[in-house]
């Protein structure tokens, strides 16, 4: 009879252990889930604004490109005139020898 008892109570103890570690377990769950979108929403957070710096960058460097390129077109406009001008002095220096 006390074997019996004890058996009983050994079961009614595994059964209560499985129930209290599957409920630790879901809620070790839960808690994860909310820790982990908590992060995610941060590094969501951090990726766009990183995005939006970047973008500013491109935008940026995309403007002072063109500011050059126009320089240099410019740039290469007055050493075509520059090297015309010092051919036609050459060429008149030449004619008046």
């Amino acid at each position: 009879m006390e074997l019996d008892l004890a058996r009983q109570e050994i079961r009614q103890l595994r059964t209560d252990r499985d129930r209290l570690s599957t409920a630790v377990r879901h809620q070790l769950g839960r808690q994860l889930d909310t820790l982990t979108a908590g992060d995610l929403t941060a590094r969501v957070d951090e990726l766009t604004q990183s995005n939006q710096q970047l973008t500013d960058q491109l935008r940026q460097a995309t403007a002072e490109n063109t500011t050059l390129q126009q320089r240099l077109t410019a740039a290469e406009a007055d050493l075509t005139a520059a090297r015309t001008s010092l051919r036609r002095m050459i060429r008149t220096e030449n004619m008046t020898r």
